[in-house]
């Protein structure tokens, strides 16, 4: 069965170093946020990222998010 909802494929370090450049100078975001709720760049090490499907159930008073 193929996924509902077809993966991405991240670009490529190069890429990657590209367009973090080009989204500092726009002031544009890339969905990632470091610790403090900033914009972050693309993680270096998204290649080795792996989707899950897996639900999660959050503990008890904690955001589902």
């Amino acid at each position: 069965m193929t996924s509902p909802t077809p993966h991405l494929p991240f670009p490529d370090p190069a890429e990657r170093q590209r367009l973090n450049a080009a989204l500092t100078t726009t002031g544009t975001d890339t969905g990632f946020w470091d610790d403090h709720g900033r914009p972050a760049p693309w993680p270096d090490d998204i290649d080795q990222w792996t989707p899950t499907s897996d639900p999660t159930t959050p503990e008890p008073g904690q955001p589902p998010f």
